[in-house]
């Protein structure tokens, strides 16, 4: 019975380096697979890694390119509103310049003879209370104080209304070709 008892312990052995053989070959097999397969996800990682720095470049330069542009219009745009600036300035000048001493505008297509009265004296003109400065409304072509500050306030809402609307305009119309 020894003999059988050595050929089973035998056996035993033999299948358990078997089972021993071929789970270690199994696990080596797996994890050539798994290597195969880890290799081939980070090759495709890589790739798209590769394609989204393209991209990323490509749409970068595109986002540069538009705020140059932009900016490069807006730059135009401030040139344009500095320009208009000047000219409002100017034109409020020259409405300045039609004002009399006490700062009331003059009517510039009021004719001097106009306003003039006829009869009497240039005494009893120059001391009636139509000819004082301070009653601009009757003396010739010039506009009472409160007209003449309402006039000058609106004009000046006017422009700078005018101004920031051209201003706007511009730039909403240079974002929409962008």
């Amino acid at each position: 019975m020894q003999a059988w008892a050595i050929k089973a312990g035998a056996a035993v052995l033999l299948v358990a380096l078997l089972v021993a053989g071929y789970s270690f070959w199994a696990n080596h097999q797996q994890g050539i697979g798994e290597a195969r397969a880890t290799a081939a996800y980070n090759k495709a990682i890589d790739d798209q890694k590769l394609t989204a720095a393209a991209t990323l470049a490509l749409e970068t330069a595109k986002t540069v390119a538009i705020e140059k542009r932009l900016q490069d219009l807006k730059n135009r745009q401030e040139v344009k509103d500095a320009n208009n600036k000047k000219i409002t300035a100017a034109l409020t000048a020259r409405l300045h310049d039609l004002t009399d001493p006490h700062g009331r505008l003059r009517d510039p297509h009021a004719d001097a003879e106009c306003g003039s009265r006829s009869g009497g004296t240039n005494d009893s003109n120059a001391a009636g209370p139509g000819n004082s400065p301070d009653h601009g409304t009757e003396a010739t072509g010039i506009l009472s104080a409160e007209l003449s500050g309402l006039l000058q306030r609106l004009t000046i809402e006017a422009d700078e209304i005018n101004n920031a609307y051209i201003s706007c305009r511009a730039d909403a119309e240079a974002v929409r070709t962008q």
